[in-house]
């Protein structure tokens, strides 16, 4: 496989082929910033931008995801393959599929709920805040609780840590880009 940046560059290239409106755009640069993170902090930081990749690919609608051939001569392996079309975790799934489908939902409850927020960010963000939110089924219904728990549970981590972490992650991503993480 090429180096981690180079995968993530190419792969980026083929997101933008795919045009995905300006919320999928949003969710992707979200996911994928929230990815590089937890791939830092998890000490992968050599695949960091293989994480990232995939978390820019995972919420692009099947439809308008690019194709495995253009992916793998972009170096992607069979593993983020399977990755990027599991909707459920498998139970044998490794800490990076965990990960990924685990913070897609996680990540995208804590965007919404920043962008209910005046300045559309997470700084000052609660975790208790994002547990309110987390037990209301009517906000944010795309946000699979379960898949959430699920997650958590199987990276052997507690809810309120899990988030406490991915808000961190987000708020790097903001202070980053000098701007908020695009919650808009």
């Amino acid at each position: 496989m090429c180096s981690s940046t180079a995968f993530y560059e190419s792969v980026f290239r083929l997101f933008r082929e795919t045009a995905p409106s300006p919320e999928r755009e949003r969710d992707a640069l979200l996911l994928a910033g929230v990815m590089r993170w937890f791939a830092v902090f998890r000490g992968h930081e050599a695949e960091a931008g293989y994480w990232a990749a995939a978390g820019l690919l995972y919420s692009v609608e099947d439809a308008l995801l690019p194709g495995a051939e253009a992916l793998r001569s972009a170096g992607a392996d069979d593993r983020f393959l399977a990755a990027l079309a599991a909707r459920e975790l498998p139970t044998n799934a490794d800490e990076f599929t965990i990960l990924l489908l685990t913070l897609s939902h996680l990540s995208l409850l804590i965007g919404a709920i920043a962008a209910t927020r005046p300045r559309r960010s997470v700084k000052g963000l609660k975790v208790s805040a994002v547990q309110k939110k987390f037990r209301d089924w009517h906000f944010a219904p795309r946000c699979s609780r379960a898949l959430i728990r699920e997650g958590a549970r199987q990276l052997k981590w507690e809810i309120g840590d899990l988030t406490s972490k991915t808000i961190k992650a987000i708020l790097a991503g903001e202070e980053e880009s000098g701007e908020t993480a695009r919650i808009a």
